[in-house]
């Protein structure tokens, strides 16, 4: 039950400064970035992913929408360069759980690694 707890706890302080920072970046300076992540299958599957999302020291990501199989993440324009958030993206995810991140449905395009 404490873990439990615990883990609601971690959400909600994760989605306050979640809408914080959502509230300091206009629309217009926004790109969604959709990254598909190979071998989630529950929302355990979703928690860790957030979770690994969140040890990053160098991501700035304004909002994310993680389901089952993908992640929907979103930038302000200037904290966003393609190649190396999308690189460090897949490194963040797959340090911290046993998933591969691909930038296509089909997982053929890696952003980074192997």
């Amino acid at each position: 039950m404490k873990l439990f707890v615990l883990i609601m706890t971690l959400l909600a302080l994760s989605s306050c400064q979640a809408n914080e920072d959502k509230k300091n970046v206009s629309s217009e300076n926004i790109i969604s970035k959709k990254y598909f992540v190979k071998g989630m299958t529950c929302g355990g599957c979703i928690f860790g992913v957030k979770m690994a999302l969140g040890k990053s020291e160098t991501l700035k990501i304004v909002d994310k929408d993680i389901e089952v199989g993908q992640a929907t993440l979103q930038f302000d324009k200037k904290n966003y360069e393609a190649s190396t958030t999308d690189c460090e993206v897949t490194k963040s995810i797959e340090k911290e759980t046993e998933f591969k991140v691909f930038l296509d449905k089909d997982h053929t395009k890696r952003a980074c690694g192997s």
